[in-house]
Parts: structure tokens; C-alpha cells; sequence
């Protein structure tokens, strides 16, 4: 027997469609906003690359989740330190042993896929982002022996928001981080959404809404925030919103602007990996 045929008016299927598209977007929005990883864009591996080594390394975490990352290390002696990355949207981080070469000879580095992303499993979202970015410092600090105060964390566009839910947490209890660098740092993702015609009605129903200046109140830390010449997905204004609320919560932010880069190539560019090694380099020195 063949089904009836529904004849509905123009606006109903419109209102249909539209419905849809918005319940895919709710169940989808952790995916959406965290990407995925199209390709490893490599970079100058930096003067240091030959002191270091890289090893692969898995975390698991609950629900049967493992995480996929890299740990570089000094070669010839203990690290004293731990710089922890988080990627961008969209950014494998399999290329971070690059950028470790640029840092100081006592720093190591550590960076893992978000989840989803590369070979990690799970489903990406603020809330299991964050736990899992505690979980990657912990792990790292047991790992190579070091004290919570050994801890750094740099994060690019994406990854400057879960930086900050991280030092927020960690200050909270006490351990807060010895200094946060931000590339290309937003206020909130709420507030980039709100930039678009197309995404700015959705942002009520964010679940991930990586608010960095709500976070900036608890910290009180070294603070480095690169900015690339031009950016058209993070406006400078959001940028220095943010600086202005570490400054006014006690950090010493230092803010440098690299000519010749946006928003995309900035974190990749020698002059930034120069600039993020020379600030852990003052920021040990000054200790």
C-alpha cells in the first residue's frame, strides 16, 4: 500500500529544514568548533632541533578515550620545565617537536590532539577538553619528575581558551601555572560567533563558550600575547580586551605584534617560536 503523500505549504518545509539544520548544529557544535585535522603543516624546526628528541606518547582517559601526543625533550640534560600546547582549530599538533627547537635547553614540550582530532578518540567539547588538558598536565609533570610550579602553557586561537579554563583551574587550587603564552588570544568564543550574521543567532545555545575574560580574574601569572599584523577571525580589539583584564587581575602581560603574519600563520612564523623561547628564556632568568 503506498504511503500518503504529504502536501505541505512552501513555509512548512522551510521551517522543517530549518529546524533540522538547527538540531545538527546543537548535536554537532563540539565537532564544529574544534575541527579536524586536514594535514601535519610543518615548520622551521629551529636552531635547538638537534638537542631534542620527540617521542610519541598515548593518555587514557575515561570511557576508554586515549589521547594521541608528543612529548620533546633535551637530549643532554633533565628538563626543568614543561611547556604544555594547545592547537587551534583544525591543528595537528604532531608538528609542535618544530617548535620545541626553538625553546630553551631546559624546557621540554608537550602537545595532544584534542579530541577527534589526529588519532585521538572521543568527542571534543569545552567541558571534556578542559578535564582532559588537566589530566595532560599532570601527566606531564609526573612524567619528567617536575614540580607543579614547572608548568607553562601556550595556546594558539582555539587553544588560548582552553589554556585559560586550565590556568583557571589550576589557580584555584593553588597551582597555577608559572605563565601562560596566547596567539592570537579571543575574549570568547561566544563573542567571535557573534561576529557572523549566519552564527550569531546560535550563540545562545553555546555549550562551549571558552570564556578567557571571565577566566582572567584568577590569575596572576607571566602572561606572553602574540598578534599576528592582520587578523580577520580574532579583531585585535577582542585581543587586548582580554590583556586588559590579566592586567587588571595582577599578570605582567607583555603583548608583541609580528609584522607579515595573520592569523593562521602566525604561531609557525620563526619570529613568533623565536619570541616564545626568548620569553621562557626571561621568564627563567628573572626567577
Amino acid at each position: 500500500m503506498p504511503l500518503p503523500v504529504v502536501d505541505l505549504p512552501p513555509w512548512a518545509w522551510a521551517l522543517f529544514a530549518g529546524l533540522a539544520l538547527l538540531a545538527t548544529v546543537i548535536a554537532l557544535q563540539g565537532k564544529l568548533l574544534f575541527g579536524r585535522t586536514w594535514r601535519i603543516r610543518r615548520t622551521d624546526p629551529g636552531p635547538a632541533a638537534a638537542r631534542r628528541t620527540t617521542e610519541a606518547v598515548w593518555l587514557a582517559r575515561p570511557g576508554g578515550v586515549r589521547l594521541q601526543g608528543w612529548l620533546t625533550v633535551p637530549v643532554s640534560t633533565a628538563p626543568r620545565r614543561l611547556l604544555l600546547w594547545f592547537g587551534g582549530r583544525n591543528e595537528h599538533v604532531a608538528w609542535t617537536p618544530d617548535l620545541a627547537g626553538w625553546l630553551p635547553d631546559d624546557c621540554a614540550l608537550l602537545a595532544f590532539n584534542y579530541r577527534s582530532l589526529g588519532g585521538s578518540g572521543g568527542w571534543p567539547s569545552e567541558a571534556a577538553c578542559v578535564a582532559d588538558a588537566e589530566a595532560c598536565a599532570a601527566w606531564g609533570l609526573a612524567r619528567l619528575g617536575l614540580p607543579t610550579g614547572a608548568l607553562h602553557l601556550a595556546g594558539r586561537s582555539l587553544g588560548t581558551g582552553v589554556a585559560m579554563q586550565l590556568a583557571a583551574r589550576l589557580a584555584a587550587r593553588g597551582q597555577a601555572p608559572a605563565g601562560v603564552a596566547l596567539i592570537t588570544p579571543f575574549k570568547s568564543l561566544r563573542a567571535v560567533l557573534a561576529r557572523s550574521p549566519v552564527l550569531a543567532p546560535l550563540t545562545p545555545l553555546l555549550r562551549s563558550p571558552l570564556d578567557s575574560v571571565a577566566t582572567a580574574q584568577a590569575l596572576n601569572c607571566e602572561v606572553l600575547v602574540l598578534l599576528a599584523e592582520r587578523d580577520r577571525q580574532v579583531p585585535h580589539a577582542h585581543s587586548h580586551t582580554l590583556v586588559r583584564a590579566l592586567q587588571t587581575a595582577g599578570c605582567n602581560v607583555t603583548v608583541q605584534r609580528l609584522a607579515g603574519t595573520n592569523h593562521r600563520s602566525l604561531a609557525r612564523t620563526p619570529a613568533a617560536m623565536q619570541r616564545l623561547g626568548g620569553w621562557l628564556l626571561e621568564e627563567s632568568a628573572a626567577r
